[in-house]
């Protein structure tokens, strides 16, 4: 990348390099002459303020943890081999899986892994779990692996699944769709008789109030203090009313809510479960 700074004042060119610790140094030159930006191969913005002798001392930190970590590697994918090889599974992919998480890099560690995760590549049941999922979206090389091993029957599946799946969704929605207007029906029900109810608690609760205060005001007080007790009793009852109103429209409200699920019913949660399935064998064979 070459860019020519020009002093305006003094007609001069400045040339500008960059170091390797993020330094920039400035040189007087002819108007003619070349400006260039000298940036490391790995520029790291991390290194930026520290002066050379910091940036050595970081450099070789993280040069001692990258040895680090591959030596953890190497010895995982040795134990790794060993329980492979005694054809104990599972404590093989979990040593294959942290070697990977050690060295991303690692086409045996991942080889490994799905090695183990397949049983030596005669069972596709593990590649469905959430981790290998994860594994098969990072790591190209587990990918084309399994497909490699394991293509035509994964293609099987992938049929046999879907064949399902397309006969499932229609049924799936169709049902849904009758059960979501029969709970929007309920909940409009619920919704008017909660509006009454408010409404009943509030006149009543107004005309007790009224007919409390007409108990000092009138001569006789016998009539009003009858009513205070009737409207009382009244208000009572519809704030109870009103209760009872409310948990159902939430009742109604949370079945409207959960008819949405994809796996609010049996079928429903098939069908989720062969859309998840189809999601992972989408990945592996790329068509």
């Amino acid at each position: 990348m070459e860019e020519r700074i020009l002093d305006e004042d003094e007609n001069r060119g400045i040339r500008i390099k960059r170091t390797a610790d993020g330094q920039t140094d400035a040189v007087e030159g002819t108007e003619d002459d070349e400006v260039a930006f000298e940036f490391p191969e790995e520029y790291d913005e991390t290194l930026a303020g520290m002066s050379q002798t910091q940036v050595e001392e970081e450099l070789a930190r993280r040069e001692r943890a990258r040895q680090e970590a591959i030596s953890a590697c190497r010895e995982l994918i040795a134990e790794g081999n060993s329980l492979l090889a005694a054809e104990n599974f599972s404590e093989a992919e979990e040593k294959f899986s942290q070697a990977a998480a050690y060295d991303i890099d690692s086409d045996e560690a991942v080889a490994g892994l799905f090695a183990a995760a397949t049983k030596n590549f005669t069972d596709t049941e593990r590649l469905y779990s959430e981790e290998r999922v994860e594994d098969l979206e990072r790591f190209e090389t587990g990918r084309k692996l399994v497909a490699e091993k394991l293509g035509e029957r994964l293609k099987e599946e992938q049929k046999a699944y879907r064949e399902e799946a397309d006969a499932l969704t229609p049924a799936v929605q169709e049902s849904r769709q009758k059960r979501r207007e029969a709970f929007a029906a309920n909940r409009k029900h619920f919704i008017i008789l909660t509006c009454v109810a408010l409404f009943l608690v509030a006149v009543f609760a107004v005309a007790t109030a009224i007919s409390a205060d007409n108990i000092l005001r009138v001569r006789d007080g016998t009539l009003p203090t009858v009513l205070t007790v009737v409207f009382g009793v009244l208000t009572f009852a519809s704030v109870t009313a009103l209760s009872v109103f409310c948990a159902k429209l939430l009742g109604a409200n949370r079945l409207c809510r959960e008819n949405e699920r994809p796996d609010a019913t049996k079928d429903g949660a098939r069908l989720v479960f062969l859309n998840e399935r189809l999601a992972v064998l989408d990945t592996i064979i790329q068509n």
